[in-house]
């Protein structure tokens, strides 16, 4: 099945500067979205501990 999405805007292929994605690295250090996935990060690697001798793909 294939999908299309028409849209009237072009998509530039090149590249920002570097100064650009680090300035949009900082702000996403400091965003909620963030914070909430490295609290996340102890759950998520007791889980894998928990996990390690488990046969979950049969």
């Amino acid at each position: 099945m294939t999908i299309f999405q028409k849209t009237s805007r072009k998509v530039s292929l090149e590249m920002k500067s570097e100064g650009h994605y680090k300035k949009a690295a900082k702000t996403y250090r400091k965003s909620d979205q963030y914070i909430n996935m490295i609290n996340l990060y102890p759950i998520l690697q007791n889980t894998l501990i928990e996990c390690r001798d488990e046969n979950l793909v049969n």
